[in-house]
């Protein structure tokens, strides 16, 4: 056995020795919101639905399509409905709480379920359950124990929307398991050319440039009533919306209210942090700095100085209402989130430096404005709120980029034609 061999063999004994600490990692997890406390089987492979849930009973497959989080689920969907489309079943499964409750906010007709651990016997268990005949994985999704499990079983599999960093191709590139792990992918849909480029590197065989499926991603259906509910409460007085934000920028969001509010003393800051825990977080330093808060989330409408929008499947409700935002994870070493959700609201783009390939096309065109640090972040929201005009002219802008880098869908569809053909022959 040679050394590539044995340090994946000895990847997936220690899935068997780690098993058993599974459940009480999830609880601790769960006692922090971050795991579903009701569903959390679902993550060690035991199913909580069956075939039979299906609709389409006469339906091929299932098809299982993995989406991580809430970004990567909003995009997924948009080929799970092509699919379903194809007459196929869907399982659909997501690792977190937030993304689980936008794949069940959706009307399609698919089975939601936690994806399971890459340890040996709950993967075996979910496959066992499920028996998918073709399997997806988006972005940079890579699970030595999955690809190895489902290579074994002969289902065909691809990854969509696939990425890896430069920093991620570094690490796995020191992986001695890399590139036989790799060479499981059975094909690979990249983004980019960069991330094409080093998923062959490592050892993917099949590799096509289709484009990052997140710029086709469909809104959500917005509820009119409650933007018009937003609109009323917050009447004419100036406001904006910090999204998605991270605990390493509530200081900086918080202290550009605080310094605006001196020239717009009826200022109103909208928060939406990326997860549930950072709510309380913006909260405590909201008070610490004097500042009031009104939460979403206890049924209230925007009051005081802070409205804390700690809600699910909102955040497209509040990018319409708004007519700028400041999109996080970019303050912070995380790259910045998907700036095609406010772009298709008609809400101009503010970002912070730390950016991925998808902001690039938003800022070469001059459709997204970036800062460096606090004192940029309340500079820019400065300007937004001093001459409207410039946020509306930016937003339009947004759009139009929006509209060019749209088509992924349809050749990561196209793409996938051959697989879904073999699913479709499959006992």
């Amino acid at each position: 056995m040679n050394l590539s061999a044995a340090a994946l063999w000895a990847y997936r004994g220690a899935g068997y020795v780690a098993a058993p600490l599974a459940g009480p990692h999830l609880s601790k997890r769960a006692a922090r919101g971050k795991e579903d406390q009701a569903r959390m089987a679902e993550k060690q492979g035991y199913a909580s639905r069956t075939k039979d849930d299906f609709s389409n009973l006469s339906g091929q497959g299932p098809i299982w399509l993995h989406a991580v989080s809430v970004g990567e689920s909003v995009a997924a969907l948009a080929l799970a409905e092509r699919i379903i489309g194809d007459g196929f079943n869907i399982v659909m499964t997501t690792a977190t709480p937030a993304s689980a409750a936008r794949v069940e906010a959706s009307s399609l007709p698919l089975i939601h379920q936690y994806a399971p651990l890459d340890a040996p016997p709950f993967v075996k268990r979910f496959l066992s359950h499920w028996q998918p005949k073709a399997a997806l994985f988006t972005e940079a999704e890579v699970w030595p124990t999955t690809l190895h499990a489902l290579h074994a079983a002969r289902v065909p599999h691809a990854h969509i929307n696939a990425r890896i960093s430069e920093r991620a191709f570094r690490r796995w590139s020191k992986l001695p398991f890399a590139k036989p792990i790799f060479r499981l992918v059975g094909t690979a849909l990249a983004q980019s050319t960069p991330d094409g480029e080093r998923l062959s590197a490592l050892g993917v065989g099949d590799v096509t440039v289709t484009g990052n499926l997140k710029f086709d991603a469909p809104l959500v259906p917005v509820d009119d009533a409650a933007v018009s509910a937003l609109q009323a409460a917050i009447a004419t007085r100036p406001f904006w919306l910090a999204a998605s934000i991270h605990p390493g920028e509530v200081d900086a969001v918080l202290n550009t209210h605080q310094t605006l509010k001196t020239r717009w003393p009826e200022l109103l800051t909208l928060v939406a942090p990326r997860h549930s825990e950072t709510a309380d977080l913006v909260e405590e330093k909201a008070a610490t700095d004097g500042l009031s808060v009104s939460r979403r989330g206890h049924g209230a409408l925007p009051t005081g100085d802070i409205y804390l929008v700690d809600t699910l499947g909102e955040l497209q409700t509040f990018y319409t209402v708004s007519p700028f935002a400041f999109v996080g994870g970019s303050l912070v070493d995380l790259k910045g989130h998907n700036p095609a959700e406010p772009a298709a609201c008609q809400c101009a783009i503010i970002t912070g430096k730390s950016v991925g390939p998808m902001h690039q096309p938003f800022l070469e065109a001059g459709a997204a404005t970036l800062v460096t640090d606090e004192a940029g972040l309340i500079e820019a929201v400065a300007n937004h709120l001093s001459a409207p005009e410039h946020a509306t002219r930016q937003a339009a802008q947004a759009a139009s980029v929006l509209a060019q880098e749209r088509g992924a869908l349809n050749r990561t569809y196209d793409a996938l034609g051959p697989l879904l053909y073999e699913a479709s022959r499959r006992s």
